[in-house]
């Protein structure tokens, strides 16, 4: 390779260009909204493509017994997992638990088999022994998606870890918020969330090799692997 191409490789492909580029077409996707437009067999599906191609790949190599979902919304996400599921395994009795502290007409349509929805604060303790006695003695894989503060983040984080295999996933999802790049006003949120939870907890690491393939996530640095 010549000292040309070496010198574009580093800027465009690893560099400080490289790293603008990324961010600049985040923000505008972001910004464009058309995420919000989504839809998955017809529901609402707030996800950005490169992160739901991660997770049909994560889901595939892991083969949970279940996830948990906290934040349902218009329940999109939560079919989306119900059907990988069906896929990866058409005989596995994996399941889906969607947590929302109201859940919408929409979401209550599901009638998917997999799917178990609870009405409640993630964070409560009822629904955490109601989860409890649902998923019993397993661990699986866990996506944090509901209230975006930093504090409300970090309950759910120290509160759902426990059903989190070794060698599995605790996902926290829009950790871009609040200037990473996007909705620089948010304040304290996901990522924040993120970085004091792994002062505190040697178990989990940050994945950086699982998205920084697609440059982009709206959950970057929020895909923790349980170590131990």
């Amino acid at each position: 390779m010549s000292i040309k191409n070496s010198v574009l490789s580093l800027l465009f492909d690893k560099g400080p260009v490289a790293r603008l580029i990324t961010s600049a077409f985040h923000l505008s996707y972001y910004r464009s909204k058309a995420w919000l437009r989504n839809t998955y067999l017809g529901y609402p599906l707030y996800q950005c493509p490169f992160d739901l191609h991660l997770y049909q790949e994560l889901l595939f190599r892991l083969r949970p017994l279940f996830i948990i979902q906290t934040g349902v919304a218009h329940g999109g996400s939560i079919l989306y997992f119900a059907t990988l599921l069906d896929l990866i395994d058409p005989k596995s009795d994996a399941f889906v638990i969607g947590i929302d502290v109201r859940l919408t007409d929409s979401a209550k349509t599901l009638k998917h088999p997999r799917i178990h929805l609870i009405e409640g604060s993630s964070t409560d303790s009822r629904t955490i022994d109601e989860i409890g006695l649902i998923v019993k003695n397993r661990v699986g894989a866990v996506i944090l998606d509901s209230d975006h503060r930093k504090a409300h983040v970090l309950a759910e984080m120290n509160a759902y870890k426990r059903f989190v295999g070794v060698e599995s996933y605790l996902i926290v999802e829009d950790t871009n918020v609040n200037g990473h790049p996007v909705y620089g006003s948010f304040g304290d949120g996901p990522m924040e969330a993120v970085w004091e939870f792994l002062r505190n907890d040697d178990c989990f690491v940050s994945d950086e090799d699982l998205w920084k393939k697609n440059k982009v996530s709206f959950h970057k640095h929020g895909w923790l692997k349980r170590t131990r």
